[in-house]
């Protein structure tokens, strides 16, 4: 179960971390060269917040995870 557990998390990070990388691409093109129209801006925004969501929900399931593990070790 431990094993399925720390596959689940990483998959989540590596996910998260794909999705917050091509946010922040997005917007670094965007910025510098505003004739890219990849996305409109109520699009980016959208995907910005989705991005945070997830990222925000990283940081509390990671926090977890490792007071869970630090727990454990000390039993």
């Amino acid at each position: 179960m431990k094993i399925l557990a720390n596959i689940g998390l990483a998959i989540l990070l590596i996910l998260t971390s794909a999705l917050a990388s091509i946010y922040f691409i997005l917007l670094y093109e965007k910025i510098v060269r505003p004739q890219y129209k990849n996305m409109n801006t109520r699009e980016t925004i959208y995907f910005g917040l989705l991005a945070l969501v997830f990222v925000l929900l990283d940081v509390v399931i990671v926090r977890r995870f490792i007071r869970d593990l630090r727990g454990i070790k000390k039993s």
